[in-house]
């Protein structure tokens, strides 16, 4: 649970650090601070059974699973906040991506060169 906890402490501190950076600040209203509030609890016990199932399962297994945080998060924020991703989250959705291939690719080769060994 310390791992999910600060897993999200993470994402609270980039993600306020990128929209200080990037965006117009604006005070959020009472509605959308219990957004928020449901969405960090969501990402708690997400971030949390992610890391349980790597835990029993091989990284191939479970990195596509890992990878709809993405697709969830753009979704939910097109549907719940009706905004899409500025050039910023677009560019770090690609590089997420990119380092689960490679993960997932580097491990299946190592696989590969177990059994051959």
């Amino acid at each position: 649970m310390i791992v999910a906890i600060s897993a999200v402490v993470v994402v609270l501190v980039g993600s306020g650090v990128a929209h200080l950076a990037c965006e117009h600040w604006v005070m959020p209203e009472g509605r959308h601070l219990l957004l928020i509030a449901g969405a960090g609890l969501f990402l708690i016990f997400g971030h949390f059974f992610i890391f349980m199932a790597y835990r029993v399962g091989p990284t191939s297994a479970v990195a596509p699973f890992y990878y709809c945080f993405t697709v969830w998060a753009v979704i939910s924020g097109l549907l719940v906040f009706g905004e899409f991703p500025n050039a910023l989250a677009v560019c770090g959705i690609l590089l997420v991506i990119g380092s689960g291939l490679a993960i997932v690719s580097l491990d299946e080769r190592r696989r590969r060169l177990t059994v051959i060994a």
